[in-house]
């Protein structure tokens, strides 16, 4: 009578560490779990909207305070990872906070912060009533999630919180030009957060893995290019259109004119730049040889979209359009 084949069983005991998470390094979730408190807050306080200004405001100057603490800890002490669940990497979701992720994380709350102030005058009681303020702080916790994490699946989660809360402030007022907007805007990003999504599951049939630092590591011993060219083409056509870079950003000029002043503002200065820190994420410390290969493209890309860009600001007349 044949043997049945024994399957091969992972112990996994080895990764998980009982010992508690030094108190410092909580400090790199604390900004997300602000945003994403305040926002909550402020969504059970919808029937005393008086109040979402100050709080909202009160908030964010928290936010850049705690920005800028861990800003200085990476600059004095270097990078560093807080892995949740006491999960050792590749296992546990991990969030990196290292000096570029930093700066655009204080640099993404002093903007907010600027743009909460400013709304004071610009989003009416109706806005406020239907969530203005609740949304910038859903918004805030995706772009610092996107900035600080180190698992491309969690990068995809970030996204998608910035996709709804993005599509929250689009749509305030409810006029024909913003359902219009709203729509182009949303079908597009949909499109890229599916190929994204689709991108991380070849990944993870590749590489196993969805720890940025853990595929860094196999990436280098990978011998097969053809896999890592695939993947590195479709993250930089992913990426470029939620960077809105050339030929895949005819969704931003359709869309970005149509909400209030403020919200164009805060999406101008937050979201695209995500896209761009994503890209630059992904292929410098991915896929550097596959990065090398398409600069060519890349580049072609970049000049294309400052040049049509400013030819496309020349022919209109309306200022929010240029």
């Amino acid at each position: 009578m044949a043997s049945s084949p024994t399957s091969a069983v992972t112990d996994l005991s080895a990764a998980l560490v009982m010992a508690p998470v030094p108190l410092p390094d909580w400090l790199i979730i604390l900004p997300i779990a602000l945003c994403i408190g305040a926002g909550a807050v402020l969504m059970m306080m919808r029937h005393a909207i008086r109040y979402h200004a100050p709080v909202a405001i009160a908030a964010l100057a928290l936010l850049v305070v705690l920005d800028a603490a861990f800003l200085c800890k990476v600059a004095t002490q270097g990078p560093f990872t807080m892995v949740m669940g006491r999960w050792l990497p590749p296992f546990g979701i991990a969030f990196t906070a290292d000096l570029t992720g930093g700066l655009l994380s204080l640099a993404a709350a002093i903007v907010a912060l600027a743009g909460a102030i400013h709304a004071g005058s610009d989003i009416d009681a109706s806005g406020r009533r239907y969530g203005f303020y609740p949304f910038l702080m859903l918004l805030m916790a995706g772009v610092t999630g996107a900035f600080l994490t180190g698992d491309i699946f969690n990068l995809y989660v970030w996204f998608e919180v910035l996709l709804i809360s993005s599509f929250g402030l689009i749509v305030l007022g409810s006029t024909r030009e913003q359902i219009d907007g709203a729509l182009k805007y949303a079908v597009l990003n949909l499109i890229g957060t599916t190929l994204f999504l689709i991108t991380v599951g070849y990944l993870y049939a590749i590489f196993g893995t969805l720890n940025m630092a853990d595929i860094a590591l196999k990436a280098n011993g990978l011998r097969e290019t053809a896999p890592l060219m695939t993947l590195a083409s479709l993250f930089t056509l992913a990426f470029a259109m939620k960077a809105a870079a050339f030929p895949v950003n005819f969704w931003l000029p359709a869309s970005y004119h149509t909400p209030r002043i403020v919200v164009s503002a805060l999406f101008g200065g937050l979201l695209t730049k995500v896209g761009i820190y994503s890209l630059l994420r992904v292929m410098v410390m991915l896929f550097p040889v596959e990065r090398e290969e398409l600069s060519i493209v890349i580049a072609a890309s970049a000049a294309l979209t400052m040049v049509l860009g400013a030819m496309g600001a020349l022919a209109q007349n309306d200022i929010r359009r240029m």
